[in-house]
């Protein structure tokens, strides 16, 4: 896994490597939660969440929706840097709250 965000100890990484749809995970201690974001004719789709057995809760969970609503396109940018040119990538601390 590869780490991008650091949201207040909430975890979000890229779940495997090159693979497509993009598959990014939230963790928080034993807790997790997984969505994909894939492409449709050239566009993004809406991501989905693949349900899992430790879900986070509901406020991390709201957090993580709303990290990957406002940053789609970044994250997207992020995946190609990372898996097709190579580059390195440090964690994103976010220290603002999400509105």
């Amino acid at each position: 896994m590869k780490p991008i965000y650091d949201y207040y100890g909430l975890i979000i990484s890229f779940k495997q490597e090159a693979s497509l749809p993009i598959l990014l995970q939230a963790q928080r201690g034993n807790c997790c939660s997984t969505f994909s974001i894939g492409f449709s004719e050239g566009l993004i789709d809406a991501p989905k969440h693949l349900m899992g057995e430790n879900e986070l809760d509901t406020e991390d969970f709201t957090a993580f929706t709303a990290l990957i609503d406002n940053n789609s396109s970044e994250i997207i940018k992020l995946w190609l840097d990372i898996f097709l040119y190579g580059k390195d990538h440090e964690v994103e601390v976010i220290k603002t709250k999400l509105a």
